[in-house]
C-alpha cells in the first residue's frame, strides 16, 4: 500500500494508521468477519470485482464511466492512492469527503477492532460502507492483490474481470503465469460472466478451481483493432467488434496505448454482463453502442496522462516490466529519444525496467528520494550504467531532474515520469508535478484548490 496511507487526521484514519504495523495478511476469514458484524453492506448493491496483473485500474475506471452514462449511481474503489486515501472510494465521477471515508473508518473500528484487520481490509469494508450509505446502484470494486485471498473476493460479483496475467508480486502469487492464473481466476463465480483475456491460461485456472462461470473474452467476443492516437492528450483510436457487440464500435479513449483497447473491450463485456442482470432484475439500460462515448472521459490519473506539450510531459505510474513495456511501446510511436524520470522500488527488478526503457531514452534522470522503500539514487544509476550504456544519466533532486529533463527534450519527444507510484504520489504531493486527471477527481480546481 501507499507509505503515504493516512492522509486525513480524524479518529478513523488514525486508527488506520495504526493498523500499518501489520502489515499484508491475506486471508477472508477476517473481512467475512468484519462485513458481517457490519450487516453485510456488500448486500446491498450489486458489484463486479476486476482482478489482473495489469489494466484492473484502467478497466474499472472504463466500466465505471460506461455505467455512469447508463444513469447509474457507481462506487468505484481501487488502490493504491497517489496522494490522499479518499482518492481510493469515489461515488459518482469524484471521490468521496475525507470526513465521510473517516466516519466509515471510525464506524469499522467500533465494530472489528478486536478482529485486527490489515489496512486493506479496513479500508475495503470502509468503502463498501460507503457505497451502502450513498444507495451506489452498483459498485466496481478493484482487487488489491491477487484475487483468491484478496478482501474485495469476500463479495458476490454479478459480473467478475480478469485483466492481463503478467508477472508480478510472484513472491505471494507464485513464480509461473499458471499459478498467478490460478490466484487470480477465484474471482469467477459459477454461473456468472467472468471477462478475460488470456483464454488458455484462463481456463486452465478455472479447471483447477472447478469454477463454470460464463466466459467472455477478448479477442472473441470484442475484438480490437487499433487506428493510433489522435490529438494532442493522446486519445486512443480504435474499433471495437463482436457477436455480441451491435456492430462495429468506433472509440477513442482517454487513455492512450493499443493495450488499452483490450481493457476498453473488457469493460465493454463487462458492461454488457451488468446491463444482462439489470434487465432481468426488471431495468433496462442503455445499449452499449449509446454509452461507448464515455470511455474518452475514462481518465485514470498518472496512466499515459500528458500534463505539458510544449515540451510534452507524460505521467505513468507504470511499474512491473509489463506496465513498462507498455509505456515504452507508446512512446516509441513518437520518437526514440525521451528524458525519462525514473524512480523504482526497492523490491523491484531495476534492470528489466530500464531494459525495457533503454530503446526510447536519451537520458535517464533519477531524482532522489525520501520513501523509505524506494531504490537510491545512486544505486539505480550504477543499474541504467550496466543496462543503457549509451544514455545519459544525471541524479538530482527532483525539481532539478524535471528541469533539466525538460531543456533536454528534442521536439516530438519529451519527459516522461514513471517507474513508481510510490514515487509519483511523493512529487503530487511536494507539487514537483501535477495531474489534472487526479485534481477533478478530488473535487479539485487546476490550482489544486477546492472550487
Amino acid at each position: 500500500m501507499n507509505e503515504a496511507l493516512v492522509s486525513h487526521h480524524g479518529p478513523g484514519h488514525l486508527w488506520l494508521a495504526s493498523l500499518g504495523q501489520r502489515g499484508m495478511a491475506l486471508g477472508l476469514t477476517r473481512i467475512q468477519a468484519i462485513l458481517t458484524r457490519l450487516g453485510r453492506p456488500d448486500a446491498r448493491m450489486p458489484c463486479v470485482v476486476v482482478a489482473g496483473t495489469d489494466g484492473k485500474g484502467s478497466t474499472s475506471a472504463m466500466l465505471a464511466a460506461l455505467l455512469r452514462e447508463a444513469g447509474l449511481l457507481v462506487g468505484h474503489y481501487t488502490s493504491p492512492h497517489l496522494v490522499e486515501t479518499r482518492e481510493r472510494v469515489r461515488v459518482g465521477a469524484t471521490c468521496v469527503a475525507a470526513t465521510v471515508l473517516d466516519a466509515a473508518l471510525a464506524q469499522v473500528q467500533a465494530e472489528a477492532q478486536d478482529l485486527e484487520p490489515t489496512p486493506f481490509e479496513a479500508l475495503t469494508a470502509a468503502a463498501l460502507l460507503v457505497f451502502a450509505d450513498a444507495q451506489v446502484d452498483i459498485a466496481v470494486l478493484e482487487v488489491g492483490l491477487g484475487g483468491r485471498l484478496d478482501a474485495v473476493n469476500a463479495t458476490e460479483p454479478i459480473v467478475s474481470v480478469l485483466t492481463h496475467l503478467s508477472h508480478d508480486h510472484t513472491a505471494i502469487l507464485g513464480k509461473t503465469l499458471q499459478e498467478i492464473a490460478w490466484e487470480k481466476a477465484a474471482v469467477a463465480r459459477n454461473g456468472r460472466i467472468l471477462v478475460a483475456t488470456q483464454a488458455v491460461l484462463v481456463k486452465n485456472a478455472l479447471r483447477k478451481h472447478g469454477l463454470t462461470p460464463r466466459l467472455l473474452l477478448v479477442g472473441q467476443h470484442a475484438v480490437v483493432a487499433a487506428r493510433g492516437l489522435v490529438g494532442p492528450n493522446w486519445l486512443q483510436a480504435g474499433v471495437l467488434s463482436g457477436p455480441l457487440l451491435p456492430g462495429p464500435l468506433e472509440v477513442e479513449i482517454a487513455l492512450p496505448g493499443a493495450h488499452q483497447l483490450e481493457n476498453a473491450a473488457a469493460a465493454v463485456l463487462a458492461y454488457q454482463g451488468v446491463a444482462e442482470w439489470f434487465e432481468q432484475q426488471g431495468r433496462a439500460l442503455a445499449g452499449i453502442d449509446e454509452v461507448v462515448a464515455a470511455l474518452a472521459e475514462s481518465d485514470w490519473p498518472c496512466r499515459a496522462e500528458v500534463v505539458a506539450t510544449a515540451p510534452t510531459i507524460v505521467l505513468d505510474a507504470a511499474h512491473n516490466p509489463a506496465g513498462i513495456a507498455a509505456l515504452a511501446a507508446l512512446l516509441a510511436e513518437r520518437g526514440k529519444r525521451w528524458q525519462i524520470l525514473l524512480a523504482v522500488r526497492q523490491d523491484r527488478v531495476a534492470a528489466d525496467l530500464v531494459r525495457a526503457l533503454a530503446p526510447v531514452a536519451a537520458g535517464f534522470w533519477l531524482p532522489r528520494m525520501s520513501g523509505e522503500t524506494l531504490m537510491d539514487a545512486g544505486e539505480l544509476a550504477a543499474v541504467v550504467d550496466a543496462v543503457a550504456p549509451g544514455a545519459h544519466v544525471a541524479v538530482a533532486s527532483a525539481e532539478r531532474c524535471l528541469a533539466q529533463a525538460q531543456i533536454e527534450a528534442v521536439p516530438g519527444c519529451g519527459v516522461a515520469v514513471t517507474g513508481s507510484q510510490h514515487a509519483l504520489g511523493e512529487w503530487l504531493q511536494a507539487g514537483v508535478i501535477a495531474s489534472p486527471r487526479l485534481s477533478r477527481r478530488l473535487g479539485l480546481d487546476q490550482t489544486g484548490q477546492k472550487p
